[in-house]
């Protein structure tokens, strides 16, 4: 089991080749816990990003990712054994040890025999790995002012990088430490767990369903856990319309995070507008985009105008 609080840049460089490792590791220790990600795209240089902005770790005409660093990284990153891993290669990403996610994209295989699916990746080009950060306390703000009484339902919604999940990940841990929690984390890296051991704090009364799809994680939790509050991120197929409708209808409360760059995009989405006119959610925020990370710009509390804070 790996402790929570080791360090997660490091745990996500293990997994680098060691002449990109030692690119990465040129920069100053401060530059280095700024960062977010490190991008490795065949025939150019390296790269990270940090909240600001994407650069090179090296000059190009030192190294170039080559086909034996993708190939590299992609085996430690499934831990020497893909084909026990295919739904995470058929999705193009995993959870590596300490919650980093490794995404990657390339040529897809298609199955005609099961309506053009995914089935495998190809010839990996470009890899992402989106260094894991647990910011406790970030939520604590909007736990003590909507949840200090009772649960509640919540929508956060908000553009890409805005902190969604980060906050989400901390009212998990802030709800979980008191009452019963099914987390449902598909993608898994809320709880961003390994071997069954989560390497992030999501509290103490929370029950994780690593890997599971939201559909069948909701139906499953209400079921068997007897949750009072599920966590999910990243709402708005049509099949989780049913799922929540299900949980809301057991009287549990739900936490959901959806994609969407202002409050007039959120009501215009199907699935969304839907949920909001079920009644499904007690309050919603917006959060800002990636310069004004993990702020709450706007509130609506259904059946009342929308405000800014």
């Amino acid at each position: 089991m790996i402790p929570i609080q080791t360090n997660r840049l490091d745990l996500a460089a293990k997994i680098l080749p060691q002449d990109i490792k030692s690119a990465l590791y040129s920069l100053s220790a401060a530059r280095r816990n700024t960062l977010t990600e490190i991008r490795l795209r065949l025939g150019k240089a390296p790269a990270a990003r940090d909240r600001a902005e994407e650069f090179s770790l090296c000059g190009a005409d030192k190294i170039k990712v080559g086909r034996e660093h993708i190939d590299a990284v992609i085996l430690r990153a499934f831990r020497n054994s893909i084909h026990s891993h295919k739904r995470e290669m058929c999705q193009g990403y995993i959870t590596i040890e300490g919650g980093s996610r490794v995404g990657f994209c390339g040529t897809a295989a298609l199955n005609p025999e099961n309506n053009f699916c995914i089935e495998n990746i190809k010839d990996i080009s470009s890899v992402n790995i989106r260094i894991a950060h647990e910011i406790k306390g970030c939520g604590a703000e909007i736990y003590g002012k909507y949840f200090s009484q009772k649960p509640v339902s919540m929508l956060i919604a908000g553009p890409p990088s805005c902190g969604k999940t980060t906050i989400l990940r901390d009212l998990t841990r802030l709800a979980g430490n008191s009452r019963r929690v099914s987390l449902i984390d598909e993608r898994c890296e809320i709880a961003a767990a390994c071997k069954g051991f989560p390497q992030n704090d999501v509290g103490v009364m929370t029950d994780v369903f690593d890997g599971y799809g939201k559909y069948d994680g909701i139906m499953t939790a209400v079921k068997v856990m007897s949750p009072e509050v599920i966590v999910c991120d990243e709402i708005g197929a049509d099949e989780d319309f049913n799922a929540l409708v299900y949980a809301l209808n057991s009287g549990v409360k739900i936490i959901a995070t959806c994609h969407c760059e202002n409050s007039d995009e959120l009501i215009k989405k199907p699935v969304i507008s839907k949920l909001i006119d079920y009644g499904a959610f007690d309050i919603a925020l917006m959060l800002g985009d990636r310069q004004n990370l993990g702020q709450v710009t706007a509130v609506k509390k259904f059946g009342r105008e929308l405000c800014l804070n």
